[in-house]
């Protein structure tokens, strides 16, 4: 080390050098304080090895450590230097702190609050607006956790209440969001036990991170109240094939002790869903989608904000190895066999058992339109013409200013909801054809305008799908019986598109493709009612996938259960009459069998029907035949012959007391949801919690919220 530079060294190697160095330090100091400026001062060193040693800063290799011991030898052997130091370093401190600057940010400073002056973590004031905070904005308006430190946020909340203290995102991931969702469980426990019977609906669901979730509904019927809850929304580790479906499904009924209450498992894949509405276009609407940007989320209508987070709670979530089951499958090819696995999965578990999988009629009947809607090309002029009127009314001011006049809206049709496209139809042609044609040649548009065959042509079009429509509308309604409407509905559309073969002379090949289609799918539910499905002359194969299951005879018994229909779905259909009374004694006698099952079934499990039937039957063939049943007879009797119509007549509280058994009945099986409406609300509502800019979320935080947002709005 040079020896002209300050060093540890030439602090004492002897008296004489420490003397002209205080000396020199004391000149230099004293000048300091007498006639230096501000500036001089502001530039004293902050450290004693800065003030002593500054050849240390233009060492190559600085190395930064702990400098007290030197510190504390310069005190103690150079005290004199080192007072004079410390006096020049706090005349800096306090020079600088007089000089104030004026910055806009000295405006907006908060306001310090004293520890009295804010509630302690226990106070009822406080506990209300957290958990106001986090169960309305943060789990029922899908804010960002984020929200909570945002200083926009903080400012509001003071204002709110200066005494509220709002807690970390840190603490709400980890204790306040958890505690919720335990509670949360403990109520769907007791949910589960006071539930007599319960419907499940299973589907698969993956997020934007193609992380798999399955997720489980649970259906019920609690004094007459229409109750649904989803009872987890479990994250799928590895790939989703049968046998983790089973254990996934298993635990979860284990866990909330309701085996020997399930009647139906409802499942349904969400991916075959997808695929099956985004091609489901009515002919000739192909253009009113493209460059269609009214569907997608702009900056502006989304929340964006920038996702500030530095750290992932995606650790928190304990990864279990064990049901990583051949994790290294690919998604691609999962994805595509969900629906089979999910099948053959279900069907060997419930085999011989009254607990087995119905389908989701929703998208039975859909893919039945798209079948139909395939053989429309025919009328694909006609209904190119309604598109481009439907799309000039959102693009053309002088068109839509015109429409308002006449106080007619045309709806905007959804790409996956094949139902807006068709009342988009009916809307546009119930506008009185002279005037829309006049509106159209005065616009120059007049290529667009209507002729006898075109009118002729939709015309056929409305009356081979209304009723199709209406179904699938009514069908997904919540809160009211929905299994029962199946087996009418079914009737309904084939007696429709039976008599319409007759009249129609455009649209032939279009109703022969859905009545094709409608024997296929539901050919097994059609031969209950003794039908020919050979009568009608048109090609069907039947699909095994469907066929099968609606045999069901749930679907045959379930309309007698709804006040609304009783056997009147029969009694008044175009059936011959033969087949009318001989479908109503067998219906009478699924309901009379089912009620035996209910009398005389164990309270603490559900055994299979054709079992306890059989021994119920030569149990009575002993013992007075006539009087075990005799009351049940009675019920329905009084049953059909009350004219209260309304589908809760067995389920409403001040009537069901009439009807003992049959209420019991009622609740047993109008639970049964016969969509998946209620699983893919869940998902949309799961979709919305993982926007885009919440993409780190982690798995267990969005089952979480998920559960929480969607059981807290039922």
């Amino acid at each position: 080390m040079n020896q002209e530079n300050n060093s540890f060294e030439n602090l004492h190697p002897s008296q004489d050098d420490v003397q002209i160095q205080i000396e020199a330090e004391v000149s230099i100091s004293a000048g300091t304080i007498t006639s230096t400026t501000s500036s001089s001062i502001l530039t004293t060193p902050k450290t004693a090895r800065d003030k002593f040693f500054k050849d240390l800063q233009y060492e190559t290799e600085k190395k930064d450590g702990v400098t007290s011991n030197f510190t504390r030898h310069a005190r103690e052997c150079h005290k004199q230097a080192f007072d004079i130091w410390v006096r020049e370093l706090n005349e800096s401190k306090s020079v600088s702190s007089t000089k104030s600057v004026n910055k806009i940010t000295n405006h907006f400073e908060k306001t310090s609050r004293s520890s009295h002056s804010t509630y302690n973590a226990n106070h009822p004031r406080q506990m209300e607006l957290l958990m106001g905070v986090v169960k309305n904005l943060i789990i029922k308006l899908g804010l960002p956790l984020s929200i909570v430190e945002r200083p926009a946020f903080i400012k509001f909340m003071e204002t709110v209440d200066p005494k509220f203290v709002l807690t970390s995102r840190r603490t709400l991931t980890r204790t306040t969001i958890p505690l919720l969702y335990e509670k949360m469980h403990d109520q769907l426990k007791m949910f589960c036990s006071t539930a007599t019977f319960l419907s499940l609906a299973l589907d698969v669901w993956s997020d934007r991170r193609l992380r798999y979730f399955c997720v489980i509904t649970a259906h019920a019927i609690i004094n007459g109240t229409f109750k649904s809850y989803v009872l987890d929304f479990v994250p799928l580790w590895g790939s989703h094939n049968g046998s983790l479906l089973l254990q996934t499904y298993e635990e979860i009924v284990n866990r909330f002790g309701i085996k020997d209450k399930v009647i139906r498992l409802f499942t349904d894949s969400s991916s075959n869903n997808i695929s099956a509405f985004k091609n489901l276009i009515i002919p000739g609407f192909e253009e009113y989608f493209i460059n269609d940007d009214d569907n997608e989320i702009t900056e502006e209508d989304s929340d964006t904000e920038v996702n500030d987070e530095t750290h992932s709670d995606e650790y928190e979530y304990e990864y279990d190895d064990s049901k990583n089951i051949s994790s290294t499958a690919s998604n691609s090819t999962t994805t595509e066999s969900t629906q089979d696995i999910m099948e053959n999965s279900f069907r060997n578990l419930f085999d011989n058992n009254e607990v087995f999988r119905i389908p989701c009629f929703a998208h039975t009947i859909q893919l039945v339109v798209a079948d139909g809607l395939k053989e429309a090309q025919s009328i694909l002029l006609s209904l190119g013409k309604v598109s481009t009127i439907a799309k000039l009314s959102q693009t053309n001011t002088k068109f839509a200013e015109k429409l308002e006049l006449m106080k007619v809206s045309i709806p905007r049709a959804i790409i996956i909801r094949w139902n807006s496209q068709f009342l988009m139809v009916e809307r546009i042609l119930a506008i009185p054809t002279l005037t829309l044609n006049e509106i159209l040649i005065q616009l120059k548009y007049k290529h667009l305008c209507f002729n006898s065959h075109d009118l002729d042509v939709l015309n056929e079009f409305i009356c081979l799908l209304s009723l199709i429509a209406e179904v699938t509308t009514k069908i997904q309604q919540e809160n009211s019986p929905s299994i029962s409407l199946i087996a009418p509905s079914i009737l309904a559309i084939y007696s429709d598109l039976k008599k319409e073969k007759n009249n129609i002379h455009y649209t032939n090949v279009l109703c022969d493709a859905l009545l094709s289609s409608l024997l296929s799918r539901f050919g097994g539910l059609l031969e209950q009612l003794q039908i020919d499905l050979n009568e009608t002359g048109v090609d069907f194969k039947e699909n095994k996938r469907f066929y099968n299951l609606y045999e069901d005879p749930v679907f045959l018994f379930t309309p007698f259960l709804d006040g609304m229909f009783k056997l009147d779905w029969i009694t008044k259909s175009s059936l011959p009459d033969p087949a009318k009374e001989q479908i109503c004694e067998k219906i009478k006698q699924l309901i009379l069998d089912q009620s035996m099952v209910i009398k005389h079934a164990n309270d603490k499990s559900v055994p299979v029907d054709a079992e306890l039937i059989e021994e119920l039957q030569q149990t009575s063939s002993e013992k007075k035949p006539v009087d075990q049943r005799k009351f049940i007879k009675e019920e329905i009797a009084h049953y059909l012959e009350d004219n209260d119509y309304d589908s809760m007549v067995l389920l409403r509280l001040t009537t069901s007391i009439s009807y003992e058994t049959l209420s019991k009945l009622a609740t047993k099986y109008l639970c049964i949801p016969a969509t998946s409406a209620a699983v893919e609300r869940i998902f949309s509502q799961s979709g919305f919690i993982f926007r885009s800019h919440r993409a780190r979320m982690s798995r267990k935080t969005l089952q979480q919220l998920t559960l929480l947002k969607c059981n807290s709005e039922n």
